[in-house]
Formats: structure tokens, sequence, C-alpha cells
């Protein structure tokens, strides 16, 4: 068998992955601020806070998500420049006291480098919990500016603030700086938390008294609620219709035979479905926060509230928190391929830190919104293949834009093409913005011969150009010399190459290995190890094979040595 052969079964081995992996898919995770949870870490050295978020980031991307619901607002302190309300004091350590950077702005550019979407999450009514009293006195605090639109729960012993939604004045506080935020920064969308009334000791007789009008309470309650939505989505989209509007709504809609929980509709006046119904929300992430066999039954509610997106995105929340949903990550993201979700979203990062999820082995850019106004985009074109360094098979990738890169901030999507019966099938290997036009890899352990690429243009909705693309192809010059020498058992093989000594291993799984030359059975002093990885390992020998009479290759897991002799290919 040669290893041409061999390439076209790996080939074919990858695209039944790619059949299983949408091409479009949100997949989004949570990163809280509220607390530290997850960001910044407890420092207020403000370098090591953004190297801190530079790793998240870094992280999310290579875990295969593309989205970022990065929390700007907790306790009605701030992460972003505001003229109505203050900094956060996690950054400074004083409340209202702007640090050397800023940090949407910053997370905003750096989340865009990775080709990420990210989305400003804010906790719209519940002002204040916990126990950081230097933000619960600060005087500009809006429980001390603004104290009558305020009122206090008692939630098992722990208090909490909310605003009440039923003044027209604090929803219009709200409006206006939600508004600042969407005017000021670069985001991509805008999500609403804690947009409801809290679970119980609801205090808004002053405002009923008002503007009730001996309505029923509770319907009344889901008016200001759905109010203070939609007055929102018509001021932010007034001047940004691009920017996406979502909410983070309770798990279960209504109870019913089946499911049995807090309600969103009757506990805490949340009607989100009559907001996905009217079209004032752009996607809604229902909190379905419960394991696979327990009740309520996560495939359950992720059918319903699929049922009842009324054509807009649906992004299935999972409690990641939970030691017992963790475990059914994988099955809960194949429910929403089912149930056609259009996502995922996990709460929280340091939740999914060290899981490697499973399902996402290749990328995907998030799931379109076509009702969204979307700017043209053109293929780029002159795409280019360059060879940099042949002995790690490093590559740049260039290419010409026909469209012009300020098209709100819009990306390029690399493409690698497999081909089976001279028919192509793409997966995605990188995001970058639409500023650069070229991209630098290698292809360090190559699993074929023949690689072949394209380049498309994206806007940052993600609408891709649909005009034909052009394909380049890059060759694996060690491969390609030695494909019609290589035995059917794909043994270790020496070959010398301008005057270089190149190791080239297959290996069906990581491994250590020793790698020892000698003559006459005498070994030498420049032995060296390596680490070799599944697929293709190219190997630039210290040593000039032609020195020796052998080589012996030792796998140190695999338990088994290999000794080469001095038949070398030129």
């Amino acid at each position: 068998m040669k290893l041409l052969l061999l390439s076209s079964i790996i080939i074919l081995f990858v695209i039944n992955i790619l059949v299983a992996q949408p091409m479009r898919e949100t997949r989004a995770v949570w990163v809280s601020t509220n607390f530290r949870l997850d960001w910044p870490p407890p420092t207020f050295d403000q370098d090591e806070q953004k190297q801190a978020l530079l790793k998240i980031f870094d992280d999310i991307e290579r875990k295969n998500l593309n989205t970022v619901y990065f929390q700007v607002r907790s306790n009605s302190v701030l992460l972003f420049e505001s003229s109505i309300e203050s900094w956060s004091p996690h950054i400074t350590g004083t409340v209202g006291k702007r640090g050397n950077y800023d940090p949407l702005e910053f997370a905003v550019e750096e989340a865009h480098k990775r080709g990420l979407e990210i989305h400003a999450w804010i906790n719209t009514l519940r002002c204040f919990s916990g126990t950081e009293e230097i933000i619960k006195n600060y005087s500009h605090h809006i429980l001390n500016l603004h104290s009558n639109w305020i009122y206090k729960v008692n939630t098992d012993g722990k208090e909490s603030f909310w605003i009440d939604p039923g003044l027209p004045e604090a929803r219009n506080y709200l409006v206006k700086l939600i508004n600042e935020l969407v005017e000021n920064y670069n985001i991509d969308g805008v999500q609403l938390d804690f947009i409801r009334y809290p679970k119980k000791d609801v205090d808004d007789k002053f405002s009923y008294s008002i503007y009730g009008n001996d309505e029923d309470i509770g319907k009344w309650r889901r008016d200001n609620i759905t109010k203070l939505v939609g007055d929102t989505k018509n001021k932010i989209k007034s001047k940004k219709p691009f920017v996406k509007l979502g909410v983070t709504p309770i798990g279960i809609y209504k109870n019913n035979k089946e499911i049995s929980g807090l309600e969103g509709y009757y506990d805490v006046y949340q009607d989100s479905r009559e907001w996905l119904k009217l079209g004032i929300i752009d996607y809604a992430v229902p909190q379905i926060y419960w394991d696979i066999e327990s009740n309520p039954k996560f495939k359950i509610l992720a059918e319903e509230w699929s049922d009842f997106s009324y054509g807009k995105n649906l992004i299935i929340g999972i409690g990641a928190y939970k030691p017992n949903v963790q475990k059914d990550i994988g099955k809960m993201i194949e429910i929403s391929r089912k149930v056609n979700a259009s996502g995922i979203a996990f709460f929280r990062y340091s939740n999914i830190k060290n899981i490697n999820i499973k399902n996402f082995t290749q990328k995907s850019l998030p799931s379109q919104m076509t009702w969204l106004s979307a700017a043209e985009t053109l293929s780029p074109i002159n795409l280019k293949i360059n060879m940099i360094d042949e002995i790690t098979n490093k590559i740049m990738l260039n290419w010409d834009s026909k469209s012009p890169t300020t098209i709100r901030d819009g990306y390029f999507t690399i493409y690698g093409l497999d081909r089976i019966n001279n028919e192509f099938n793409r997966r995605l290997l990188k995001i970058i913005p639409n500023n650069k036009n070229s991209i630098i890899f290698s292809l360090k352990h190559p699993d074929k011969i023949d690689y072949y690429f394209t380049v498309n243009s994206v806007d940052n909705l993600w609408n891709e150009s649909n005009e034909s693309l052009e394909i380049v192809n890059y060759t694996i010059p060690q491969l390609d010399e030695i494909s019609n020498n290589i035995s059917k058992t794909f043994k270790p093989i020496l070959i010398e190459k301008n005057e270089k000594s190149i190791l080239i291993i297959a290996a069906e799984k990581e491994d250590d290995i020793k790698i020892t030359p000698r003559y006459s059975k005498e070994i030498h002093d420049n032995s060296f190890a390596e680490r070799i990885e599944k697929g293709i390992n190219i190997i630039d020998l210290n040593f000039n094979f032609k020195q020796y009479e052998s080589v012996d290759i030792e796998f140190v897991n695999g338990k088994r040595v290999v000794s080469l002799k001095q038949q070398l290919l030129n």
C-alpha cells in the first residue's frame, strides 16, 4: 500500500467527521466578571489582568468556540466608560476610578483578532447583591442616587436590590445606559440578564399605584419588562441595526405535565416567548441548567424552546457548573443539533476551562441572523501560496481584497479543502480580521501529500461572499518524494535532503522517542529525545546520518525499538 492510498483513507475519515460538524453553529461561553468569578484575577496589576484575559480568549479560540458573552455590568458598576454609572473597583481597587486601559475596549479588540464574536453582557434589573460594601456605599451608586427606584429582596437571609421596571424613568435610565454602551463600543451584541422581577418579595406598590390602572398585576409586570426590552431594541437599532440584542431567560417558560420548576412567565414575570414572537430580540439563551436524566428534562425543554423560537436564534444555555451536567455536555450538544437550535452556550468559562469538548473538533461560524442588514462582501482574489520553510512545512497564504477593508469590521475565513473524486469539502481553519490579507502557519503533522486552501470574505454578521473561490495547492515535499517508496507497514523512514538528514515517522498516537546513532554497534553520545504527535512527524536530525551505519529509534510508550539501516533516498 502506497502512502497515497493511505492518505485517501485519512481524508475519508476527516470528511466523515466533517459531516457531523455544522458549518454554522453559535458556540458561546459566558465570561463572568461579577465577584471576579472568571475575570479579572484577584490582582490590581493591570498587565496581569490583561494577560489573564488573553489567556482566556486564546483558550476559547483553541476549543473551537466562536462567541463570548463578556460581563460588563454587575452590581451597577461597569467595565466600560460611561457618563451614567461608575467604574467597577475590580480593576483599580477603587469604585469610580479608571484604570490605564478600558477593559471592554481591550476585550473587543482581542476577541476580534481571534475571530470571536463578543457581546456585552449586563445584569439589568438586579442592581446589587453580595457583600462588596465599597460598591453599595459609593455615593454615585444607583442605590444612593435613585433610591426611590429601588426595592430590597430577602432570599434565604441574603439581601439583593432591584430596580423597579414599573417606573418609566427607571426604564429610560437603563435604555440610555445600554444605548451609550452600544454607541461607544464596537461590540457585536448586547445581552440582557436579570431582565425580570425577583421570584418573591416584589415591593412595587408605589409604581403600581401610579401606573397600574387596576390592571392585573401579573400582566402589568410582564408588560413592564416587555416595554423595557422593546424600548432598548428601538433605541440601539436606530443607529446600529446590526448590533444583536439577546436575553438569557429562565429555563422554564411555563410548567406543564412534563415540566415543573421556577416559571419565567408566572414567577418572575418574564414573557420571553412574546419577545421572540414580536421580534424585539434577535436571540434567546434560555438557562436550561439541568442534566439529561433529572426533571425537568433537558431534551424536553430544548425541544419546547426551539418549537417556539419564531424564527429567531435559539441558543441552548448549559449549566456547566454542575458536575452532573458536565458529564452530559457531549449529549446536550447533540440534542441541541437535533432540535435545530442555533447553538449552545456554557455557563461559565471556568467550568469548561479544563474540558475537551469532543463535539467541536472543527471550527464553525456563528449562526446567521438573516433579518439583520448585511454589507456586501466580495471574495478575495489573487490567492497565492508560498513556502517559507520546507522542513517544518511553514507556508504563507496571501490575497487581495475586492471589498473595502473597513466594511463593518468583517473577517476573512481560511478553509482547508479535502479533495475526493475531484470534489472539495471545506473545513474552517482560521478566522482573521479583514484588515489583514495574509496568514502564516505550519503543517506540523501532515497526514496527506496534497493540501488545498481557499479564503473567503464575511461581514460582521457572518454573511459570506458567494462567488466562486480561488483554490491553491501545497504538496508536502518530503512525502511527495517518498510516496512510492513507503510500505504498508509505514515504518519510520530516513531521507537525505539538501545534505540534511530527515526522519519521517507516522504515529497512530502520541509517544516519546529516543533517537540514537550507531557505528559498528558503538553508541555515540549525540542521542536526543523527541515528542511525536498523532499523524506524520517530520524531524530534522541534528547529525549527518552518512557518518553512521544505523539509527535506533526507541518508542518509549510503545515499548519497541526500530533500527534503520543506511538506505537513504536521494
